[in-house]
């Protein structure tokens, strides 16, 4: 079965339908909140991960992609991004992105005392409170 073709009006309509949170601000924010704290679980699963002993090198890289997978944050970033202006989910991107090089750091054999991994975690802070400001400006505006 073939989707109708929709025109670029009717795309921004259907867009803005999903923009617009059925909640409370209370409701929006916690949506919002939940996507930092998925990612900030992934991290810290990936760093215990890393931190184990494991059998191999790529039992240890499996383990660490397998924490990251079971932390929920793929599923809270898709969730926040629906309902997301663009600069939200821009910056809740750059966030998830250094996320995910955190973990290909770590996965590839790199441990928490190297210095690769010490420069993707600082990136991944960076973005990470950059998508907090970010958020906090656009939950002010929809208070306002």
């Amino acid at each position: 079965m073939r989707l109708p073709e929709l025109t670029p009006a009717e795309v921004a309509a259907e867009r803005d339908q999903f923009r617009r949170p059925c909640g409370t601000i209370a409701d929006v924010e916690w949506g919002r909140l939940d996507c930092l704290v998925a990612f900030r679980r992934a991290h810290e699963a990936m760093r215990l991960a890393a931190d184990e002993n494991h059998a191999s090198p790529q039992v240890r890289g499996t383990r660490i992609r397998q924490a990251f997978q079971a932390s929920g944050c793929d599923e809270a970033r898709e969730r926040l991004i629906l309902t997301a202006t663009e600069d939200v989910a821009t910056a809740i991107d750059a966030s998830y992105h250094s996320l995910r090089e955190v973990r290909e750091v770590l996965a590839s054999g790199r441990g928490i005392t190297s210095a690769d991994y010490h420069a993707a975690r600082e990136a991944h802070g960076d973005a990470t409170r950059a998508a907090r400001t970010v958020l906090r400006r656009d939950l002010s505006s929809q208070e306002a």
